[in-house]
Formats: structure tokens, C-alpha cells, sequence
């Protein structure tokens, strides 16, 4: 009883210069942001065997910049896988996702970021039923000038254990 008066008498006491501290100002300047990219994804292991998943990614994000520290947009991916089966096609599938960046501009040329993005994956080739799954992206960023560069965690939601894997992507902003 006596720690939480004591929380509340601090409380208190900070409540009013609380009041009078300024702002800091979030200029919304909602504009235009695109961007084109390519990547690779690591392959993993499963049951202590390598998978050989590795993955080669072009796609683009289209959104909106909404201020200096924040941006939104839809992210599409076209992934292929990079092994081949033997007497099997190449296997193909689509990233479809909400990519949501903060940034800390440090100057006008230099801003890390944290990237995240969440949707859906789907086979293009081979077909298997038009089955979906989660897909999430998280990893740390920058853009220097038009150029973006980003890395992290991957995670495909394909089963009891899903896909996690690294991933890295290099792109130009516009």
C-alpha cells in the first residue's frame, strides 16, 4: 500500500511539468514511394538435414510516404526457388504483404529503418490448390540517397514448424 501512494505522489508531482513540455512536431507530408528490389533468402536446415529452400526475389513496394519517419505500402514479391528436383520444373511462388518502415533520418542522404511485413505467400508453379499462408518480414534498414539496402528474418507459415530464413534485398527508392 505505502509503494503504490508513493507511485501516485509522483505522479502527481510530474503531472504538471508533463503539461508544459513541448511536442516535437511530426510534419505529415504524405507523398508518392516506390521501390524495386532484389534479394536472396538462405536455404535452412530441417531434421538436421539441409533443405536447400534458397529462394531469389525480385519485387517492388508501392505505397505512400507519410513523413520523414514513416512509410506504408504493398509489397509484391516473385520468388523462385533455387535447387531443381530431377525431372520436376522450377518452383515458383508470390510474397503478397504490408510493409510497414520506420525511419530516423540522420540526414537528408541517410536513414536506417526498421522494416515489417506482414501478408500472404502463394505456389504460382506448380500449382498446389490455390493454398495460401502467413507470411512475415522483420529486419533492420537503410536508404543512402535512392538506394535501400535491408536484412532479417523471414518466416513462410508452412506447417507445424514453418520456414524461417534469412533474407537480404537491395533496392533503388523513387
Amino acid at each position: 500500500m505505502k509503494k503504490i501512494k508513493m507511485l501516485l505522489i509522483t505522479i502527481a508531482m510530474l503531472l504538471p511539468s508533463l503539461a508544459s513540455a513541448d511536442v516535437p512536431a511530426w510534419e505529415w507530408g504524405p507523398k508518392y514511394m516506390g521501390e524495386m528490389h532484389i534479394g536472396y533468402g538462405t536455404s535452412r536446415k530441417q531434421n538436421g538435414y539441409k533443405a536447400y529452400c534458397g529462394r531469389a526475389m525480385l519485387g517492388t513496394l508501392q505505397g505512400v510516404q507519410l513523413s520523414n519517419y514513416l512509410s506504408a505500402a504493398v509489397g509484391v514479391d516473385a520468388v523462385m526457388f533455387t535447387h531443381y528436383y530431377k525431372g520436376q520444373d522450377m518452383r515458383f511462388n508470390m510474397d503478397v504483404y504490408l510493409d510497414l518502415r520506420g525511419y530516423y533520418p540522420l540526414s537528408d542522404n541517410f536513414a536506417p529503418f526498421l522494416d515489417l511485413g506482414l501478408g500472404t505467400f502463394f505456389n504460382v508453379h506448380p500449382w498446389n490448390d490455390g493454398q495460401t499462408a502467413f507470411f512475415c518480414q522483420f529486419g533492420p534498414g537503410f536508404r543512402y540517397r535512392k538506394f535501400n539496402f535491408s536484412c532479417g528474418l523471414q518466416q513462410h507459415d508452412t506447417g507445424p514448424t514453418g520456414l524461417t530464413t534469412f533474407y537480404t534485398k537491395i533496392g533503388l527508392y523513387f
